[in-house]
């Protein structure tokens, strides 16, 4: 039995998001720039709100 979530771009999209928000920390911090790190902090936020909400939806493949 195989198994797959049918809604995985969804996955990528938060992964992509996740990584952006990473080298934007980054940046705000080398540069000690505090309206940079608020500007992520607040899409931090976003982001775990939408992990929060994330349902999978799995798809079985059953193979003889």
């Amino acid at each position: 039995m195989k198994y797959e979530y049918e809604n995985k771009n969804e996955l990528r999209e938060i992964s992509t998001q996740i990584a952006v928000l990473v080298m934007k920390f980054n940046m705000a911090f080398s540069k000690n720039d505090s309206k940079l790190q608020e500007e992520a902090l607040h899409e931090l936020e976003n982001i775990e709100k939408r992990v929060g909400d994330f349902k999978p939806i799995i798809k079985i493949n059953v193979e003889d």
